[in-house]
This record gives C-alpha cells, sequence and structure tokens, in this order.
C-alpha cells in the first residue's frame, strides 16, 4: 500500500508496512489531486515477475496484512529458505566459534603504525589533537603525536542489529521471545517494533558477561583488521575501552518549528541561533578525548535528496510566517528598489512586496529562478555557518567534518564549507572519482572524508547485496580493495568508511533495508574473506596514499540491481 499524502515529498522514507522493505520519495510538492497515472516498472536486471492483487484507491491504509504461510527466519535469525558456507546450524556452533577466538592472542597494530594507527614514516607537528596538514602534495589527517593518518574506518562498530518486526511476527520460528520476558531486546521507533536479534544470540551463546566479551572481541577484531577508525553510529562503550580513534555524527541538529521543507529548518530565526547554540553543547564531554579525530553535524540532510532542491522557491510556496521569508523578501526590495522592476523580471504581477508574504505558485514566474536559487545558496550558507560556530566555541579542540551529503547534486551544498576542517560526503560508487574529489577541494579549499560507501554480495544470507553488490563474497573483498585502494590514492581524500560492520537481519531494520554489506554475520562471526583482505590490504595503504605504490586496478564485476531474484 503507497500512501498517496507522499507525493508533496515532506517525508523521504516511508513508514514500513508489513511485507514491504525500504522505500524512498524522490520527488516533492505534487498534489495528490494532480496525479494523473502511476507506473509500475520491473528492475533493469531481468527475470522478475510483477504480480497485482488488488488495485484501488482507498481512503485509510489497511489494518492488516497476508503473511507467508511456512517461516521465514530460524532460531538464529537468519533466512531458512537458503544455505551458504559457512551458516550456522546451531547456538552451539556459535558459542564455539566466539569462546576460541576470544581464546587466541590479542593481535596488535602493524609496527610502522602510531599507537593511534597513524604512520610512523611521516611526521608533522604534533599538537595533540588530530588535526589536517597539506604536505605540498595532498592532504593528511595529523594524529595527536604528529604522525600522518589515513582514516580507515568501519560504520555501526555496535551489537545493535535490529529487525522490524510490527506485523510480521508470524514469519520467526521459533516465535521471539516476548516484550514481557526479554524487555531488553525490544525498542521502539515510531511505528516501528525493534527486537534486537544480534544481542538475542550473544546472549544466548556468550551468557550474561556478552557484552564485556563482545567489547573485548571488537578490540580485538579493529587491530586484526587493522582499522584505525570506530566510524559512525558505534556503540559508545567503545571509546572508552579500546583506544582507538573514532567519529561521530552529533545528535539532533538544530530544527525549527515549523520547518521549511522535512528537516530544513527556518534558518534566519530566532529559534534557530538557540537551538545551534543548544546543540553545540553536546561537545563539552569530549572536548579533551584526543582519541576523537572530529565529529560530522549531521548526516545526509533529508531535504538534499531533491536534486536541485530550490528553498527560495519553497518559500514563495509556504503559508507559515518564515524568518527566512522576510530575509528573502529584503534581498528582493535591496536588489529591485520597485515592486514594478521585480514584476518586470519575474514576469508577475504584484502590487507590493508584501504580496510575496502571501502563498504563490513560483512556477508562474519565469523570471524568479535566479533570485530563489540565489537565495538558497544563502541560506544553505547560514544553515552551515550558525551551528558551526557554536560547535567551534563549544570544542576548539576537535575536526569539523560537516554534513555527510548523500551526493552532491548542486553547488549550493558547498556554501558555509570554509567554516568546516573537512567536506564529507557519502559514495556509493565503485571508485570516488579522482576529477569530483579534486574539484571539491579546490572549491571549499578542505580535504575530503568519505562518510560511507560498500560493496555486497548475493551469495551469503541476504537478499539484498546493498546499492553496489557483486554476487559473491570474493568479489565482494576483491571491489573493497578496489574502492579503498583507490580512495587512498587521491590527494584530497583523507579518509573513507566502510558501511557497516555487521549484516543487516534479513527481515530489514527499522526502515526495511535487509543488506548483506558486514564484516560479520547476525551471529557475530566474521567472514573469512573479509578478515583476509583487511589484514592483506590496510597496510599498504599509506604506501599508495604516499605515492609508493599504485593501487588495485581490477574493475569489479557489479550487477546492475541490488537484490536477489529468488
Amino acid at each position: 500500500p503507497i500512501p498517496l499524502s507522499i507525493t508533496d515529498g515532506k517525508t523521504l522514507f516511508p513508514e514500513r508496512t508489513p511485507g514491504r522493505f525500504k522505500a524512498t520519495v524522490k520527488g516533492a510538492n505534487l498534489r495528490f489531486e494532480d496525479l494523473e497515472e502511476i507506473e509500475v516498472s520491473p528492475s533493469p536486471c531481468g527475470g522478475a515477475d510483477v504480480m497485482f492483487g488488488k488495485i484501488a484507491v482507498e481512503p485509510a491504509m489497511p489494518a492488516s496484512f497476508t503473511m507467508p504461510r511456512e517461516p521465514l527466519v530460524d532460531e538464529l535469525h537468519q533466512w531458512r529458505a537458503r544455505d551458504w558456507p559457512g551458516k550456522a546450524h546451531t547456538i552451539e556452533d556459535v558459542r564455539a566459534a566466539l569462546e576460541n577466538e576470544l581464546a587466541g592472542h590479542a593481535p596488535a597494530y602493524p609496527d610502522d603504525w602510531s599507537h593511534y594507527g597513524g604512520w610512523k614514516e611521516m611526521t608533522f607537528r604534533a599538537s595533540g589533537f588530530f588535526r589536517t596538514e597539506h604536505d605540498g602534495r595532498r592532504w593528511w589527517l595529523v594524529d595527536p603525536e604528529g604522525h600522518a593518518f589515513w582514516s580507515i574506518g568501519v560504520d555501526c562498530v555496535r551489537t545493535e542489529t535490529s529487525a522490524n518486526v510490527a506485523g510480521i511476527e508470524t514469519v520467526f520460528s521459533p516465535p521471539l521471545p516476548s516484550a514481557a520476558h526479554a524487555p531488553h531486546l525490544w525498542s521502539t521507533r515510531g511505528n516501528a517494533r525493534l527486537f534486537s536479534a544480534m544481542e538475542h544470540n550473544l546472549e544466548r551463546a556468550l551468557g550474561s558477561e556478552w557484552k564485556r566479551k563482545w567489547l573485548e572481541l571488537t578490540k580485538r577484531r579493529l587491530r586484526r583488521y587493522r582499522v584505525n577508525t570506530i566510524a559512525n553510529w558505534s556503540d559508545r562503550a567503545l571509546h572508552g575501552c579500546c583506544g582507538v580513534p573514532y567519529v561521530f555524527t552529533m545528535a539532533s541538529f538544530p530544527k525549527t518549528t515549523p520547518a521549511i521543507f522535512r528537516d530544513f529548518p527556518d534558518v534566519y530565526s530566532e529559534e534557530y541561533e538557540r537551538n545551534s547554540n543548544a546543540f553545540a553543547g553536546q561537545l563539552a564531554a569530549i572536548r579533551d578525548d584526543r582519541n576523537v579525530i572530529g565529529y560530522f553535524m549531521t548526516n545526509e540532510p533529508q531535504w538534499a535528496f531533491v536534486g536541485g532542491f530550490d528553498i527560495g522557491a519553497q518559500l514563495l510556496m509556504a503559508d507559515a510566517p518564515f524568518a527566512s521569508l522576510a530575509v528573502f523578501i529584503e534581498d528582493l526590495k535591496r536588489k529591485y528598489a520597485t515592486i514594478d522592476a521585480l514584476n518586470r523580471v519575474w514576469g508577475s504581477t504584484f502590487a507590493s512586496f508584501d504580496e510575496l508574504r502571501r502563498k504563490h505558485d513560483p512556477r508562474t514566474f519565469p523570471g524568479c529562478k535566479d533570485d530563489t536559487t540565489a537565495f538558497t545558496r544563502k541560506a544553505v550558507e547560514r544553515y552551515v555557518r550558525v551551528p558551526a560556530a557554536a560547535c567551534r566555541a563549544a570544542d576548539p579542540n576537535h575536526l569539523n567534518l560537516g554534513l555527510r551529503w548523500a551526493w552532491i547534486h548542486s553547488e549550493y551544498q558547498l556554501a558555509g564549507a570554509d567554516v568546516l576542517d573537512a567536506f564529507s560526503i557519502n559514495c556509493y560508487q565503485l571508485k570516488p572519482d579522482p576529477a569530483q574529489i579534486a574539484s571539491l577541494v579546490a572549491k571549499t579549499g578542505r580535504p575530503v572524508m568519505i562518510g560511507e560507501f560498500h560493496i555486497g554480495c548475493l551469495d551469503r544470507g541476504l537478499p539484498s547485496g546493498g546499492i553496489r553488490n557483486t554476487r559473491t563474497m570474493a568479489g565482494s573483498v576483491s571491489a573493497y580493495r578496489y574502492y579503498i585502494e583507490n580512495a587512498a590514492a587521491i590527494p584530497g581524500l583523507i579518509g573513507a568508511h566502510y558501511f557497516q560492520w555487521n549484516d543487516q537481519h534479513v527481515m530489514g531494520r527499522f526502515d526495511g533495508e535487509n543488506m548483506q554489506i558486514g564484516l560479520h554475520d547476525i551471529t557475530c562471526r566474521p567472514y573469512g574473506e573479509w578478515q583476509a583482505i583487511c589484514r592483506a590490504v590496510h597496510p599498504s595503504l599509506y604506501h599508495i596514499a604516499n605515492g609508493d605504490r599504485q593501487p588495485f586496478a581490477d574493475e569489479p564485476a557489479c550487477v546492475p540491481q541490488g537484490t536477489l531474484v529468488w
């Protein structure tokens, strides 16, 4: 079922309904009354069937959904219908593997790595905290001891690997333990009912001390895999116990009520300034932590998922008294002086500038585009500058790594970058584009950090291989090598973080995303192929970054669609 109200685009990710996985809304500002046609197209890889049942427009969403007759998930939270190399069959299998790993020796970083994971063979001025440096040829991070540092990170290093089970409880066999008997394994997020599947497996395999043992396992794995950065959305308990540098995304980027569109706030309001100052207060807790590389102010702003989104035009369509609209009107007054002058350019018939405070359709003003897009850049610049200034005042020691844009589609996304220490993007390509990175560095004056990328596979325990994927695990890790080595070779890049540490649940997380993208399966056991590639590749990245070695050149053979046709 598709709620037709989503045509306005105010929601990026619709709430999941039983039987559906992740969905995304890409457009905006289409009224249901203007809807003329709905088109359904199959995936580009071919071989898929599209089956239609009831097709109708109803006044409300369904109250119940039909589930499969046979269970889909086994007692270890794995896909029942399929087998694959290394699939666990009992909780005893899991226990033996994890206890055996804990009984082994504790690994260390390579001899030429510093305590922080920096490169001892290249040194700069030590400041006591992480900073950036351009050596005349390329950008580097510099660790607190003064060693060159290239950030090799993994996101979501944590045990929370949940499934949204709302409305699909019958697909689990045996049934999940109830919230009354195991309240610590249950949580909610909006209308999602989340069950923590990996924690359920760890608790049964390792007993009451499972969290302490997991922390020790993870500390060892980070060093064994030669990972020098605990990246976004990871367990904060790791920050204090394993000594590995980390980055994080700050919570609750400042909002206003109402917002202009999705999560874009009224950036010229007093509320935005107040909330920015309060937002920066969370940095006090880490201000003196030398293991902090830096922080992202937010992740993938949802308003920016609409390519070329025009905030000025959105303000003209608004029916709220936004402070930003008042600033826009004042800008227009200064530029045009008279409303007649504006009308001549816009092709409008306003009697006064005050009429701009009323709701209008900017599509009826063919000449307004230059002004609305100019204000968009100005608004985005304030969107960045106000919280960045508050963060700098609260924490002058750590790097502001930016906003982790989902992708760059407009020049205005670079506005305000001069107040950042690095410009961050998430980059789901086969490898980063050197020309794009060079352009970003030239336009912002800042090095670039990649906050997310992945290359999953289709021959393990999930039906989706991710945004980028190969058919086999061997192909997946080879593709990882291709990406990370070519990233290290780009002079403007200071790090790249893989998404993510563990596979997702076969029945999908809170929004239905269910990808085989982890270094570990749902039982917390590592994939041997991932262990081997990390140990082999990561120590060479400093030499590649320094130009001593060439990156891996074999481009991976990826499949065009991220979901297995089963």
